[in-house]
């Protein structure tokens, strides 16, 4: 199964475009295609009927961490150094990149970093641990 190529395809409606040839794998569902919370809540929704896998917005970032969304975050809503290092080690392991979370981020700046390719690799990790 194409998890990218599916997953493009179902995100069309989400982000009122034509094609998925306008979703582009690299493309920040944030900055690039314009995704809020209530955008988040749909495309969930729509992996968990596509795809099979429940996912929810603390998995897209601490799934295997063991901690809470908002435990990485200070008091004034700011990424923590060491929860930032914890992230891009996690997301090299799932996604294969790392380095793009850094202390200071702030909670949209860290939703920010999550790409359309990486939501499918995310996708593809959680289907391979349901076998």
């Amino acid at each position: 199964m194409d998890v990218e190529r599916l997953l493009r395809e179902e995100l069309v409606p989400v982000f009122g475009l034509d094609s998925a040839e306008e979703i582009r794998p690299e493309a920040s569902l944030v900055d690039d295609l314009g995704a809020d919370s209530i955008d988040f809540v749909e495309i969930i929704y729509l992996i968990e009927n596509k795809f099979g896998v429940s996912l929810d917005t603390n998995e897209l970032f601490v799934g295997d961490l063991g901690m809470d969304l908002d435990d990485l975050f200070d008091e004034e809503g700011y990424l923590r150094e060491e929860q930032a290092e914890k992230l891009n080690q996690a997301l090299a392991k799932t996604v294969g990149g790392n380095g793009r979370f850094s202390a200071g981020m702030s909670r949209r700046d860290v939703f920010a970093v999550i790409t359309v390719r990486d939501l499918a690799k995310i996708i593809e990790s959680k289907m391979r641990q349901q076998r």
